[in-house]
């Protein structure tokens, strides 16, 4: 069975890019201000479990200022 891959763009987090790098399965470069997340797991449910993974953490970030 093939991986799973979600590529994600967020307008206006690129400073945020640590936050996620290193992150298993999690890829991420910068566009200009867009953080690209590209996300790849072997099944969409682990694909989930790493996007709500990113997403956690980055709105962690984003709260803590």
């Amino acid at each position: 069975m093939e991986p799973v891959s979600v590529d994600l763009r967020l307008e206006g987090h690129a400073s945020s890019a640590s936050v996620v790098e290193g992150m298993d399965g999690v890829t991420t470069s910068t566009e200009d201000n867009v953080l690209v997340l590209q996300i790849t797991a072997p099944t969409l449910r682990e694909v989930q479990k790493v996007l709500d993974a990113a997403l956690a953490a980055l709105n962690e970030a984003q709260t803590a200022g």
